[in-house]
């Protein structure tokens, strides 16, 4: 946990001492192999988050040792919001209802999601939202593009509530193979455990345009027109 912090704190010195903290701001692209300071976006920031829900699920996890003793417990709660401007999916997480179970004290360290490769990813999370105590930090992506890392600057503890992540993309659709992982620390012994969570929402293959399948429709009959050309 210290050594989390002497890095957290290093890293936010040289933003404030760069002059590049802002209270909110809208989302930035995150490429492949980079990462972000996240500061908070809005919907009056970033109007382009509005829209409507396409999907939502709430996925109940269970945190145990290696006995099989249950830690603690909490919710994912996974949405997927189309963009009314864009026509364009916005990927949200938040972690939710954390309760430690006994005399056991967890954190939230960092979450990961899933399935976003090859997809541009607009990263950000919302403080509009009333529900949410604390957003992260940074944001990362993995250098092939396909996971989006989410990094609190102080562990989430029970009973607080995640902010929702914001993932902005350019994917027209989406399915349920995406996977989250969540890492928690012991607060006591420093010991970190992770949470694998499936059938998360993430983009899936855009179709191609109805152009193509005119044009393609046309190649198509224009063959056939030669073949009973070179038949007769």
């Amino acid at each position: 946990m210290l050594r989390r912090l002497s890095i957290h704190f290093l890293t936010l010195a040289s933003i404030i001492g760069l002059g590049l903290w802002f209270t909110t701001a809208s989302a930035a692209i995150l490429s492949p192999g980079s990462n972000i300071t996240l500061n908070g976006t809005t919907l009056a920031t970033d109007p382009n988050l509005a829209g409507t829900v396409v999907h939502e699920n709430l996925i109940g996890f269970t945190l145990t040792d290696p006995s099989g003793a249950t830690l603690l417990t909490g919710n994912y709660l996974d949405r997927v919001i189309r963009s009314t401007n864009t026509d364009q999916l916005i990927f949200s997480g938040r972690i939710q209802d954390l309760a430690n179970v006994g005399s056991s004290s967890m954190g939230v360290l960092d979450w990961s999601v899933s399935g976003f490769g090859g997809y541009q990813t607009d990263v950000e999370y919302r403080t509009d939202d009333l529900l949410g105590d604390i957003g992260p930090e940074t944001a990362l992506r993995s250098s092939d593009g396909d996971n989006v890392i989410f990094d609190f600057f102080i562990e989430l503890e029970p009973p607080e509530t995640s902010l929702p992540s914001s993932i902005a993309t350019d994917a027209t659709l989406f399915d349920l193979t995406g996977t989250a992982f969540l890492s928690l620390e012991n607060l006591i012994s420093g010991e970190e455990l992770e949470i694998e969570l499936d059938g998360l929402a993430a983009p899936s293959a855009v179709p191609l345009p109805a152009a193509f399948w005119m044009f393609g429709s046309g190649l198509i009959g224009l063959i056939g027109f030669q073949r009973q050309r070179r038949k007769s």
